[in-house]
């Protein structure tokens, strides 16, 4: 604009010496883009043109082309497949579209202001237009428009796409990347999780041990390797460990009950003979002993039940008749305490796990709450499953109940909430603690809570 201005201010040119003096500029080789270039005269009146950078008045010179001999093969158009570059810059084009793209400009305001416009005629060109007035004297004299076209579609494909060719070349180096880690790595891990899913699925944790080995990974020196061979060492120490509980089980029923036993035949002879004074000092001696006896009974169960838990075989059996048999057992002892012994067994629940073990758990659970119940009292055992609980045995009692404080205590070893000194003497605390064990051995749960019908304490197991 500044190399124009000097041009409109010379008065006595011509108008057509003024567009020579114009083109004589603006088509100097040393200017570049003159060809986007438009000046003309301002709208009062006729409008005139004096430079086009696109129609010249120079034109270029004609070029002369002999036609081929042969005549050109026939066009055969491609066929456009699915090209993902295409939908992206479908895409993003309706969304950006919705910023640039303006309203055409007003052409008479460019006596007073500058305007701008990027239109959109076609499906990818867009037409970029700047429109400046030429001043004189701070009157305007003509008009410059500098105006451009470009193909975004061209624009994006020339520069995005050798970008994401380099992505994509990326990608495909961290799969390859990827699939060597998966190779080396995990799928050594993959295939030593299989062979522990499979060991899992086994019937007990014996048969869940053996025959974890893997050869392949025992001379492998990178984390598979060590993490493979901490494993099997854990995996020989659990088996150490199952093997001591038992040994210690029969070591204890051997070596303590012998003596125990000998102790309760020697007090019982001198009872016989001694006076009426040493005949209650024998007594007390004899009940310590009992006492004791029923106590390592009790532990030596304990560390069996561990080991049976682990080692014994599964079974699936028919528990509603085990507990329908050990209800005609506690009948007779009910009705001796003139207890109600009550009941309602739903028929053929069938259960894999060991029959000897949860019976010894209906067991304790019965005869808690039958000492619990009170002279007169009532005790009723329930067995039901539902699609959501799964199995559900109940016991309830109309005796004092558990108080909230010692609902998680007497699960514990060693812990009794009797008050009398009689019953605490006679348990040792590990009735409700090896019940626990059993059921959440076999997956399930072990609860109690106030029983709203017999108000005494209702101990509840849910079994999967």
């Amino acid at each position: 604009m500044k190399l124009l201005q000097p041009i409109f201010q010379q008065d006595g040119l011509s108008e057509f010496d003024r567009r020579l003096a114009i083109e004589s500029v603006l088509l100097d080789r040393a200017l570049a883009g003159t060809d986007r270039l438009k000046v003309s005269s301002l709208l009062a009146g006729p409008q005139r043109i004096y430079f086009d950078g696109a129609n010249p008045r120079i034109s270029t010179p004609i070029e002369v082309q002999p036609l081929p001999d042969a005549p050109e093969q026939d066009f055969t158009p491609d066929v456009p497949g699915l090209d993902p570059f295409e939908a992206l810059f479908v895409l993003y084009k309706r969304l950006f579209d919705l910023q640039i793209v303006t309203g055409p400009y007003e052409a008479k305001r460019a006596r007073v202001t500058r305007q701008f416009q990027l239109l959109n005629p076609l499906t990818d060109l867009y037409e970029l237009s700047y429109l400046v007035p030429i001043l004189v004297d701070g009157r305007p004299r003509a008009l410059l428009e500098i105006s451009d076209s470009y193909y975004l579609r061209e624009a994006y494909f020339g520069k995005n796409k050798s970008r994401l060719m380099v992505l994509v070349g990326l990608s495909g180096m961290t799969i390859i990347f990827g699939a060597l880690l998966a190779i080396s790595i995990a799928m050594p891990i993959r295939r030593l999780s299989r062979r522990l899913n499979r060991r899992l699925k086994a019937e007990t944790l014996v048969e869940q041990l053996a025959g974890f080995e893997i050869e392949a990974f025992e001379t492998r020196r990178d984390e598979v390797g060590r993490l493979y061979r901490n494993l099997s060492r854990l995996h020989q120490q659990i088996i150490t460990l199952f093997h001591d509980k038992e040994r210690f089980a029969a070591d204890v029923s051997h070596e303590l009950k012998n003596p125990i036993a000998s102790i309760i035949a020697n007090t019982q002879n001198a009872m016989a003979e001694a006076t009426t004074a040493e005949r209650a000092k024998f007594a007390a001696i004899q009940n310590q002993a009992v006492r004791m006896n029923k106590l390592i009974s009790e532990i030596s169960e304990a560390a069996i039940v561990d080991h049976d838990l682990v080692a014994a075989k599964r079974e699936r059996f028919n528990l509603s008749e085990t507990i329908g048999e050990l209800i005609g057992f506690f009948e007779p002892a009910a009705h001796a305490a003139r207890l109600h012994l009550t009941f309602d067994i739903e028929s053929h629940i069938h259960f894999t796990g060991l029959p000897d073990r949860l019976a010894r758990v209906v067991i304790n659970l019965v005869e808690n709450a039958l000492s619990f119940a009170g002279p007169q009292g009532q005790v009723h055992i329930a067995l039901s499953k539902t699609w959501r609980q799964g199995l559900v045995l109940k016991v309830s009692d109309t005796g004092p109940g558990v108080a909230m404080a010692d609902r998680t205590k007497i699960f514990e070893r060693f812990y009794s909430a009797r008050e009398d000194k009689e019953g605490r003497e006679g348990n040792s605390g590990l009735g409700l603690y090896i019940c626990q064990q059993i059921v959440e051995a076999h997956g399930g749960s072990l609860t109690v809570t106030q029983c709203p019908k017999l108000g005494g304490a209702l101990f509840e197991i849910t079994l999967s």
